[in-house]
């Protein structure tokens, strides 16, 4: 504790040096903001504006136009296109995302990973994130930050992941609907409107389907509105706001027998009680920012969260809300000499929530449980960045967190289990460097180190006392590799790196669909990437054809690993693949149309932590045809694809570890969507 109060004050000294610099009224607002569009090539994972050919880190960034391919029904084709990324897609609101390997045994959801969207962050204080709900259509890029490699993040061992909003560059307003396989529909109404001072993007959308499954039909509405005043060249004013209500009946996984044979089919339990998840969430964010002297930047954000759920399921009924409500500050100081440029950013990320969930018996609506628990989250963070001589980029970080959690039992009948906990404070540091070899090549390394916090529930015995003894999940990576662009035909990249995780977060079965959360050894995650992007023909003209491919060899294992007597050491983490690869052509013939056809492929997966059983490997073809042009005013674009064009049969997700009861066989899979279209029509005018 004495050590935070030291960073705290040093940063705080820092804040003021840095205030008062004077204002240079040349500097224009950020160029990330509702005025217009940035370089596609260019990130700001870490604050300060990189061409990602100089970044020295793994980022990976999702263009606008990878977004809108694919059924554009949510981000899942665009962000399973990433080397080193594979989502786990069970329905529209089952998915897990893992980052290489890790969160790869988390039952259901997304943890380990950290993501904003715009200033609100999407992760809440227990380290899970719902990706599910965000539209495509009203996200501008998607920046990727692989393993702990951001010191401006927190709590994320596995990654960060930016979603940066829709911008507004002229007035417009566009419908765009979509129909595809399963009965689904989707109706999307968006606009936006620039002035002087002001600019606003607003979104609507319904989406309804039927699904492939028994017990899988789903109803989703959102709404999303972004606006930004500027009171001068030096200051503006963010708000962006998005809601979601969504209703989808969960069919569950089925054992192999079952998804060898009807895929179709839900879980007999699931599907006898119409078992379901119903909730609304809405999230906010404020954000003010002011640009001093030299790209100097203060910024300071706002944010907050609710969600309501009710989730019927075979054991019991869950009823749950939650809400957070916190800030984010920091300022940035450009120092530059003749030949060296050194950016200073340091801030404060914190926020509260509250976190209550009861249970009651499907039989008769008894009370089972009810419990509070309020988590609060500090983030310190220190970063350096410098150029040398043009060639050399630098970057260096310093991360401190202090989470602490207070629950309360109110549910008497088994004891009052009510008590408070922190965690030891963390400290994550981070270090990288690129250098520009030649102007065609440039090669990166970094160490760094992150942490992932245990979840609610991982944080709960068996019979409901508090589990003090459960320790944050951390590790460190470490990474070499290069980017090179020998001509506008062709770029190649590759990267080989190293993850040692510690405190291994365990989600162990204490009963059907129930778990608690151990810590329970080590995990290594070692994996080698490789990107290349051939512009056979014309690249930035017309006709022009792409050659566009991604592989990742990976062995993540148990390094040390004991459960209940059980030695695991040396297995393969269960929902992970050794290989994945990826092969994407696309031709344009004229600036009015395109095709694109992918390729992904996803090597054999353990199903458990003994490495029993395998799912087996599988390819998923999909193609596209799009069309895109003028009607006077009107823009138009009308675009139609076949997904599994094979119609191969595959697991989509997998329930790991999945336990038998009763003497039947254990539920490990998600089966994939056999073949389906879909066609989308937009019609806008601008």
């Amino acid at each position: 504790m004495k050590l935070f109060k030291q960073i705290l004050f040093l940063i705080f000294v820092f804040f003021v040096s840095i205030v008062k610099g004077q204002v240079n009224p040349e500097i224009q607002q950020d160029t990330t903001s509702l005025s217009g569009e940035i370089d596609e090539v260019t990130v700001t994972a870490f604050r300060s504006p990189y061409n990602l050919f100089n970044t020295p880190a793994p980022v990976n960034l999702i263009t606008s136009g990878q977004l809108e391919t694919g059924n554009s029904f949510t981000p899942i084709e665009a962000l399973n296109q990433v080397p080193g990324v594979l989502m786990h897609h069970g329905t529209f609101n089952t998915n897990r995302l893992t980052i290489r390997g890790i969160g790869s045994r988390t039952p259901y959801s997304t943890n380990k990973i950290k993501a904003y969207f715009g200033e609100i962050p999407l992760t809440s204080g227990d380290g899970e994130t719902t990706l599910e709900d965000l539209e495509n259509s009203a996200i501008k890029r998607v920046e990727i930050i692989k393993g702990p490699s951001s010191s401006l993040y927190g709590a994320g061992l596995a990654g960060t992941i930016l979603f940066h909003p829709k911008t507004v560059v002229k007035n417009f307003v566009q419908n765009q609907t979509s129909v595809a396989s399963f009965g689904t529909f989707k109706n999307t109404l968006s606009m936006g409107l620039t002035g002087d001072k002001l600019n606003i993007y607003a979104l609507g959308s319904t989406l309804k389907s039927d699904g492939f499954r028994e017990n899988n039909s789903t109803n989703r509405t959102n709404i999303l509105i972004n606006s930004l005043f500027s009171f001068s060249g030096q200051s503006n004013l963010q708000v962006l706001f998005k809601a979601t209500k969504m209703k989808a009946f969960i069919p569950s996984s089925l054992d192999l027998t079952t998804f060898t044979e009807s895929p179709e089919n839900a879980a007999a339990n699931w599907q006898n009680i119409g078992g379901f998840e119903d909730y609304v969430n809405g999230q906010f964010g404020i954000s003010f920012n002011h640009f001093t002297k030299n790209d100097g930047k203060i910024s300071f954000a706002t944010f907050g969260s609710f969600r309501n759920a009710d989730e019927l399921r075979p054991f019991n009924l869950l009823e749950e809300s939650s809400n957070f409500i916190g800030w984010r500050g920091y300022i940035q100081k450009v120092i530059e000499t003749q030949n060296t440029r050194v950016v200073l950013s340091s801030g404060l990320e914190f926020f509260r929530e509250k976190y209550n969930w009861a249970t009651y018996s499907n039989l008769n609506a008894r009370l089972l449980s009810d419990n509070i628990e309020k988590r609060q989250y500090e983030n310190l963070f220190f970063q350096m960045e410098s150029n040398l001589y043009e060639r050399v980029f630098l970057s260096a970080g310093l991360n401190g967190n202090l989470t602490r959690f207070n629950y309360t039992d109110q549910f008497f009948d088994n004891g009052d289990q009510s008590g408070k906990h922190s965690y030891k404070p963390v400290l994550s540091p981070r270090l990288g460097i690129n250098i520009l070899v030649t102007d065609e090549l440039s090669a990166f390394a970094n160490i760094s180190h992150g942490f992932s916090t245990p979840t609610f529930e991982e944080t709960l015995l068996p019979e409901g006392d508090l589990n003090t003894e459960i320790k944050p999940e951390s590790g460190w990576n470490a990474e070499v590799g290069f980017r090179s662009q020998f001509s506008d035909y062709l770029q190649i990249s590759a990267s080989y790196y190293r993850i040692y995780v510690n405190n291994l977060l365990v989600a162990r079965r204490s009963g059907e669909d129930a778990y608690i959360g151990v810590n329970a050894g080590k995990s290594l995650h070692p994996g080698m990437e490789t990107e290349i992007k051939w512009n056979i023909l014309n690249p930035g003209g017309f006709p022009s054809l792409t050659f566009s491919g991604n592989a990742t060899l990976a062995n993540y294992h148990f390094q040390e690993f004991v459960d209940e007597g059980n030695d695991f050491s040396g297995k393969l983490l269960p929902g992970t693949a050794k290989k994945t690869w990826l092969a994407t052509v696309n031709f344009n013939p004229s600036k009015n149309f395109s095709f694109n056809a992918w390729h992904r492929f996803t090597g054999e997966m353990a199903v458990n932590d003994a490495n029993s059983d395998f799912s087996d490997p599988f390819g998923i073809t999909n193609a596209e045809i799009k069309y895109r042009g003028k009607i006077e005013k009107l823009k138009v674009e009308i675009r139609g694809g076949i997904q599994n064009i094979f119609d191969v049969k595959y697991a989509a997700m997998l329930a790991v570890n999945a336990p038998s009861f009763g003497g039947n066989l254990p539920r490990f899979y998600y089966p994939g969507n056999p073949r389906n279209y879909y066609v989308s029509i937009l019609i806008g005018l601008e």
